[in-house]
């Protein structure tokens, strides 16, 4: 069972709840445990919850809330460690060999398969034969203990008329004034007890701020209960969905998740249910989720076994959740509702001597239900082939919905959404959210504004302009940020960037040797803004406006200006005369001290000495219009910055070497791109690459599609041009 949290503890009205922790407690019917329940909270409020739950049932001096304690095993890798060293066998050498070894998960049994195949470990196990018999009984046995991160358990009240606590069902110890089970979940599930996970997300959190500022600044009266109250059929939520606009949508948002969104199509809640359920790494290795897109797109039509319809029409005719192969297992094989989840127990768990004697129930149940055996046989083959990856169909439809109400607030309130999810994004998330944001919305992001800008990006509702964080500046800490704010909302706005200067510099005013001139300790307490910060401030373009340039070249008379009423004067390295000019120059400066900036790559193109070694073989071309299906097979001339360059190497088919090739990262202000340089030009250009990242490359390219990353990237081959500035 998996609950979303949606109210706020300190609500005036009151909530009517059911009691998932207890209700009529210690409970053992015949599916042998209870199941789980999630309840996901924000980031912020986990540990009110836990202390909430404690305050309501440790009454009257008893104890019954703790948590479960959790066992370390002592796995493959492990496991031969240990042994070894008390065999005093070289550290170096067992280091060696486990590294062998790719799956931390193997048994004993593996090893000696990995042994019929690697020389080495074969040595290793001929070698020390006593270690690998000494290990066999040890695999997979408790190292460590330690607590549960997020389960809770309350244990009833009373029980056969008797007032009981914690301490009449399980061992308990205490661990830092924490009570801890001595048993770990998977045990209480045996002993019947309701395992709660209270599980913090920064998603609810990230929710409930764009709520709160669609409230503000919209009057929506808008809550979480509502929208998922409503029909759950909003068609911009769907088509952004469908577009592959899904940054910062709760579940949604990874590459390979929105390329699979955009095959699927999604058009109803029960499509997003299915999407959270089928992504992951079982089902795309099985093919499910292309089952499932061919099936929806009616590609293949489903096919339903005897007595599966009732159970499968919503997914097709796939069995996609845990929930389908309970219902399958009463309606077909006559088990109880108990005994399919005991079913799926026993799968999940590869208890493969219940299983068998399961398979003998169901197959005799099929048989007097009406079922044809053949039939039959294959129902329960396909339970089993799936039943140990399937997802709980609660679970996946929780975070359907909370999936839904962020695509929600981004297709009706963009601007308060993209707010949000620029404050809370990491620096390396930043690019794609608001490429996005310029795709698919009115919002826009704007450079820094001295005298709107805030420690946080501050918003203008009525123009949809989201200012760029002050504290998102390269060195601005938020000590100098609120003694900005602080003086800006004293005395006014400024006026210049000498009178910011004059002001935010209280003492008397000192004369600088240079930016990076250090003050003395009197002066840091009193000011926290150094000239390195005004500076930075400058080149990030907070003074624009108050300076008049509308141009980025412009700045360099407001850098002279700061440099004069601080006392000293600017050296050549920092700012060459023949760059002084340059628009590209000043942009990459701004990129550098603060993640934002727009270079014109277009007329840096235009002006280049490559231009004309590429006219009449390419026409030059964005990055995102690189993407688009008309490109593929189509040479172009490209101008970006690169950002990151990765080296490669593959074994060549041709010649069994190993080869190597090189990756760039590109960059166009808001767009990303791929640049792959394959082997006998990366040896022409690796000299020109060395020391390359951040500076701008000029090219010839041939577009292509990549199965690896769902669209076009860039090739260079033979005879194809490059330039680095």
């Amino acid at each position: 069972m998996k609950i979303t949290n949606v109210k706020q503890f300190n609500t005036k009205q009151p909530v009517k709840v059911l009691d998932c922790f207890v209700d009529s407690g210690y409970v053992k019917a015949e599916h042998g445990s209870l199941p789980d329940v999630d309840n996901d909270f924000e980031s912020s409020r986990r540990q009110d919850v836990k202390e909430y739950v404690e305050r309501r049932y440790n009454h009257d001096g008893k104890q019954r809330v703790f948590s479960a304690g959790t066992f370390t095993t002592l796995k493959a890798k492990a496991v031969i460690k240990d042994v070894a060293r008390t065999m005093r066998i070289s550290p170096s050498l067992v280091n060696y060999l486990t590294a062998i070894f790719e799956d931390d998960k193997a048994d004993y049994t593996d090893i000696f398969k990995l042994a019929a195949t690697n020389r080495k470990v074969a040595k290793f196990v001929h070698d020390y034969p006593q270690l690998f018999e000494n290990i066999r009984t040890l695999m997979f046995q408790p190292r460590s203990s330690s607590v549960h991160a997020s389960a809770l358990l309350v244990t009833p009240d009373e029980m056969d008329g008797e007032d009981v606590e914690c301490f009449d069902f399980v061992p308990i110890k205490k661990i830092d004034d924490v009570l801890v089970s001595e048993n770990s979940g998977y045990d209480l599930d045996e002993l019947g007890l309701l395992k709660n996970d209270c599980l913090a997300t920064k998603e609810l959190s990230k929710l409930h701020q764009t709520f709160d500022l669609v409230n503000e600044h919209y009057h929506a009266n808008l809550t979480m209960e509502g929208v998922v109250e409503s029909d759950l059929a909003d068609a911009r939520s769907y088509e952004l969905l469908r577009q592959g606009y899904t940054q910062n949508v709760f579940q949604l948002s990874s590459r390979g998740m929105t390329k699979f969104l955009v095959e699927m199509q999604p058009s109803t809640i029960h499509d997003l249910i299915a999407a959270n359920a089928l992504f992951r790494p079982a089902t795309l290795e099985n093919g499910s989720t292309e089952a499932y897109v061919d099936r929806k797109k009616g590609l293949v039509a489903p096919t339903y076994l005897w007595g599966t319809y009732n159970a499968l029409k919503d997914t097709f005719g796939l069995i996609t959740y845990q929930e389908q192969v309970a219902q399958i297992a009463r309606e077909v094989g006559g088990f109880s509702l108990g005994e399919g989840v005991k079913l799926v127990k026993f799968i999940s768990k590869k208890k493969t001597e219940k299983i068998q004697a399961m398979r003998d129930k169901f197959l005799k149940g099929a048989k007097q239900n009406g079922c044809p055996i053949e039939d039959a046989i294959e129902i329960w083959q396909q339970i089993e082939a799936c039943g140990s990856y399937l997802f709980n169909k609660s679970h996946a439809t929780a975070y359907a919905v909370t999936s839904y109400i962020g695509a929600f607030l981004k297709a009706q309130y963009p601007t308060a959404f993209y707010t949000v999810a620029l404050e809370w994004a990491d620096d390396k998330e930043l690019i794609p959210i608001m490429s996005e944001m310029e795709a698919c919305s009115v919002a826009k992001v704007v450079a820094p504004d001295i005298n709107k800008s805030a420690l946080n990006f501050y918003t203008d509702y009525e123009t949809n302009e989201i200012f760029w964080s002050l504290s998102r500046i390269k060195m601005i800490g938020a000590k100098a940020v609120d003694w900005i704010i602080n003086e800006r909302n004293k005395n006014g706005e400024f006026t210049s960037i000498v009178n910011f200067i004059e002001r935010v510099f209280k003492y008397k005013l000192k004369k600088y040797q240079y930016w990076d001139d250090p003050d003395n300790e009197d002066e840091v307490q009193r000011c926290p803004v150094n000239a390195r910060h005004v500076l930075n401030l400058i080149l990030a373009g907070c003074f624009d406006k108050i300076e008049h340039a509308y141009s980025v070249v412009e700045r360099y008379a407001i850098v002279e200006k700061a440099a004069e009423c601080l006392g000293f004067e600017i050296k050549q390295k920092d700012f060459p005369e023949d760059l002084r000019g340059k628009h590209y120059f000043w942009s990459q400066q701004q990129i550098k001290v603060s993640g934002l900036g727009a270079i014109d790559y277009k007329r840096i193109y235009d002006n280049s000495a490559i231009k004309d070694q590429i006219r009449g073989r390419a026409s030059y071309s964005s990055l995102k219009d690189t993407l688009s299906d008309d490109k593929d097979g189509r040479k172009v001339a490209v101008a970006a910055t690169i950002v990151e360059i990765e080296e490669k190497k593959f074994t060549s088919k041709k010649t069994g070497e190993q080869e190597t090739f090189c990756k760039l990262t590109l960059q166009q202000n808001n767009d990303m791109g791929e640049l792959v340089i394959w082997p006998e030009e990366y040896r022409n250009a690796r000299g020109l690459l060395q020391g390359a990242k951040n500076k701008l490359i000029l090219c010839m390219a041939l577009c292509r599609y990549s199965e690896y990353i769902g669209h076009n990237n860039l090739q260079m081959t033979r005879n194809n041009l490059i330039e680095i500035i």
